[in-house]
């Protein structure tokens, strides 16, 4: 499967990560002559440090080729020329077979290598992740033995755009009491202009208001504004989100399936019964954090003491591995679901069909010892 892609890569530019893609081309070109990410690079490999990985739902035809049962597998794709995208890219796929070999000799490492070794692991860990969003990532790779530099975690330029409206209504209370000003209105230019800096997050001194609001010290301030940012992040991606979940339990619930004996009826209903219980599992999880953070946000919007909501922020980073791993698990099943009705009829399926993609759906939604490992991690919090 490994191979040329010759259409223009510009198509796959986001600035940074998304759920699903990760754009490292962005970030070499913007950052790349910084002392941090000379420091802190994602890949020491320099061509893997300019490339893309995408999340890439797994065709028919991509199945014989793969070494994975799952609905979605990870794409990597290196740019033929780091100043010219138009010239296409070489893409693997992660799971192919013979992936470690063809990316070795790609890349002409050597027989020894252990800068390409960890390189490699890390490709695998984030095949393994079920998705980029730029707060998962933090989760993994802002700590530890290879921290990367903090501008991997950024919100993507679109993705900004996309959820500043949200932003700002949801927000506006606080900035109220930052400019003691009990008229404000959620349209008001200061609120958003105030969103914006908040998403972007390039100069914090603008917000040095926002820090005295919070009492916050200067040592919590970049923890706490990079918690709210992830915790805005997340809530406006569930609200996204919601629709489509609704959309695919009821679909789900009432899909026919044709020409199923009594052994197969009984096999395709207990799978989608435990479909539906851990979708809902899954969201119920989601919804708990976000709940948590609105009732200490409004607590303080409304007078409180604001202890509660700053140590709420302060702690929010804890959260991003369970978030990010719930909402990528809802996400892929509701996705795949359309995906795999376009140019057909909904309504019922072949029992083949149903033997076929509802188990994937269920792998998808099953917790994997790392999702058991955030739940206990939020427990605990």
């Amino acid at each position: 499967m490994s191979g040329s892609d010759r259409s223009s890569l510009r198509r796959i530019v986001r600035g940074g990560a998304t759920p699903r893609i990760l754009d490292l081309w962005s970030i070499h070109r913007k950052y790349g002559q910084t002392l941090e990410f000379a420091a802190k690079p994602f890949f020491r490999n320099i061509r893997l440090n300019a490339s893309f990985m995408l999340k890439h739902t797994v065709r028919p035809h991509d199945r014989p080729y793969l070494l994975t049962e799952n609905p979605v597998a990870t794409k990597l794709i290196i740019p033929v020329s780091v100043d010219d995208l138009a010239m296409g890219g070489h893409s693997f796929f992660v799971e192919e077979k013979g992936f470690d070999r063809r990316l070795k000799e790609f890349l002409g490492t050597g027989s020894i290598n252990p800068k390409f070794e960890a390189d490699l692991q890390r490709v695998k860990e984030l095949a393994a992740m079920p998705s980029f969003d730029p707060f998962l990532l933090a989760d993994r790779y802002a700590t530890g033995e290879r921290p990367v530099g903090r501008f991997y975690f950024n919100i993507s330029p679109d993705e900004q755009e996309a959820m500043l409206g949200h932003v700002t209504r949801q927000i506006f209370g606080i900035v109220n009491l930052a400019f003691n000003d009990e008229i404000l209105s959620p349209n008001d230019d200061r609120a958003r202009k105030f969103a914006r800096q908040l998403l972007d997050g390039e100069d914090k001194q603008k917000l040095v208001g926002l820090r005295e609001t919070l009492g916050m010290s200067e040592e919590q301030y970049e923890e706490g504004i990079f918690g709210w940012k992830g915790i805005l992040y997340y809530r406006w991606r569930i609200r996204e989100a919601r629709d489509g979940l609704r959309q695919f339990l009821v679909e789900l619930n009432n899909v026919t399936v044709r020409g199923a004996t009594w052994e197969e009826n009984k096999e395709v209903n207990d799978i989608r019964r435990a479909i539906l219980k851990m979708a809902k599992d899954r969201w119920s999880a989601l919804t708990t954090v976000i709940d948590d953070y609105d009732a200490q946000y409004t607590r303080f919007c409304k007078g409180g003491d604001p202890t509660a909501i700053r140590d709420f922020l302060l702690k929010a980073p804890a959260y991003f591995g369970q978030l990010g791993s719930d909402l990528s698990a809802v996400t892929h099943v509701t996705s795949f679901w359309n995906y795999w009705w376009t140019d057909r009829e909904k309504g019922s399926l072949s029992a083949d069909d149903a033997l076929d993609i509802f188990p994937s759906f269920l792998r998808s939604l099953t917790r994997t010892s790392e999702d058991i490992h955030y739940t206990d991690v939020h427990a605990a919090i």
